[in-house]
């Protein structure tokens, strides 16, 4: 395969050299081996009945001269057999003059065998070694992120300049970082917007072929999509995609770190961290997890210093893959009551995410009654303040005035009234949503 240097991908305009890869030319620059491709064509085979070259070099996302001498292969192996032109299709370009091919009855036979053994029907995979090799040179380290982008990715949050003079220099090193502080003042929210700082594309492939299997990488909810993967001379088996950010909570086990074998289709899922290379991840509620920030830190201890991680097939055969991602933690409790002083060692930065000013509070109000289109009350708002929060000595939250409207409007339209700003609404919504 004829690959970039990773020197181009560090140079002004590296961005369009990592995105261009040239399509291979011959099954060797492929990079998997040809009884596989032979076979997948099979399998795709056993879905289209009747079909032309054209249908399979759009399902393997290969180019045609190679598509080509696969169906050749499998037609001299007296698997695929031609029936000649379609005579009701207009000739619309010149693959339309291409003979039609069905399976053979041998051909149905071996493609019902593939498809026990291994029932992936989809593009064609990528190599592990390519894949190394594109990761490196997109890495989330060389993203642009500058005060501009910053600002942009935060310009309708309130935040204070401070945060974000710490937040930037973390995203700039690709290092991990932790964000703590008490529950409801945005940690997640803040963790989801550093995903927009970096405004550049990646590629990301299908799928990989490791020794005779296929992991599934390419996620529609993980990784959102650029329009097409590229024209004809781009090799359409890797996906233009905007930088993931993959978010996972107190659902996270060990298992979605590890490659899941579907026993029923018999190829690999991708794991989550393997689906956020060159983006984010992001552990929300850290320390809720069903596994204990231990288990976590024994298992990542590795992949955090050396950024690699290493993953088992069920034959046993065990390999490593990249760990290039921007891996932020957030969590309300305290965090040395969590991981000791090797694991915050690793973590380049810890920011404090506290509680709002009443500056913030109030301005927070009043983008949140724009967005629910209720007129913002001042009055009420200070009679808020005052009885709720100065007399009790409670700290004001970021998520407050949010949920305070969220019970307003609950309220309102259970009694078929228009939802209003005012001291008895909120009294009754703090009556209702504060502990006492």
């Amino acid at each position: 395969m004829r690959l970039q240097t990773a020197a181009a991908a560090g140079k002004p305009g590296g961005e369009s050299s990592w995105l261009h890869r040239p399509q291979p030319q011959s099954l060797k620059e492929v990079g998997v081996p040809e009884i596989f491709l032979a076979n997948l064509t099979l399998k795709h085979t056993f879905y289209l009945d009747v079909f032309v070259l054209a249908d399979l070099v759009d399902r393997l996302r290969l180019p045609t001269t190679i598509v080509n001498q696969l169906v050749d292969y499998l037609r001299k192996e007296k698997y695929v057999e031609v029936r000649g032109p379609d005579a009701l299709r207009p000739v619309a370009n010149p693959l339309s003059l291409a003979n039609r091919y069905a399976l053979t009855d041998g051909g149905k036979r071996r493609a019902g065998q593939l498809l026990e053994y291994d029932a992936y029907v989809g593009p064609a995979p990528v190599s592990l070694e390519d894949y190394w090799h594109q990761v490196r040179q997109q890495s989330i380290k060389l993203g642009k992120v500058t005060p501009s982008r910053l600002k942009e990715a935060f310009q309708d949050l309130v935040i204070s300049p401070d945060l974000l003079g710490l937040l930037g220099p973390a995203a700039v090193s690709g290092k991990p970082l932790f964000l703590y502080g008490p529950p409801g003042n945005g940690k997640t929210t803040i963790a989801l917007r550093m995903g927009k700082m970096w405004d550049d594309t990646i590629l990301v492939p299908y799928a990989l072929y490791v020794e005779g299997n296929v992991i599934r990488v390419f996620d529609e909810l993980s990784h959102p999509t650029v329009g097409e993967s590229g024209l004809e001379q781009t090799d359409r088996r890797w996906v233009k995609s905007r930088r993931p950010a993959v978010l996972v909570g107190g659902e996270l086990t060990l298992a979605m770190l590890d490659l899941a074998f579907n026993p029923t289709l018999k190829y690999y899922e991708a794991p989550l961290q393997l689906k956020a290379n060159n983006g984010m991840f992001i552990v929300d509620d850290f320390g809720r997890q069903q596994m204990s920030p231990q288990e976590l830190l024994n298992r990542w201890i590795i992949p955090l210093e050396n950024r690699q991680d290493f993953l088992c097939l069920h034959t046993g055969h065990k390999f490593s893959i990249p760990f290039d991602q921007f891996l932020v933690f957030a969590t309300n409790l305290e965090p040395r009551t969590l991981v000791d002083d090797a694991f915050l060692r690793r973590i380049r930065s810890k920011v404090k995410v506290t509680h709002v000013t009443k500056e913030q509070f109030l301005e927070i109000f009043k983008i949140n009654c724009r967005q629910y289109q209720i007129d913002y009350n001042q009055d009420a708002v200070d009679y808020l303040v005052e009885n709720f929060y100065e007399k009790t000595q409670r700290s004001m939250d970021a998520c407050h005035p949010r949920d305070l409207l969220e019970q307003i409007i609950d309220y309102s339209s259970f009694n078929q009234v228009p939802p209003s700003l005012s001291r008895e609404n909120l009294d009754r919504a703090c009556r209702i949503y504060f502990v006492y």
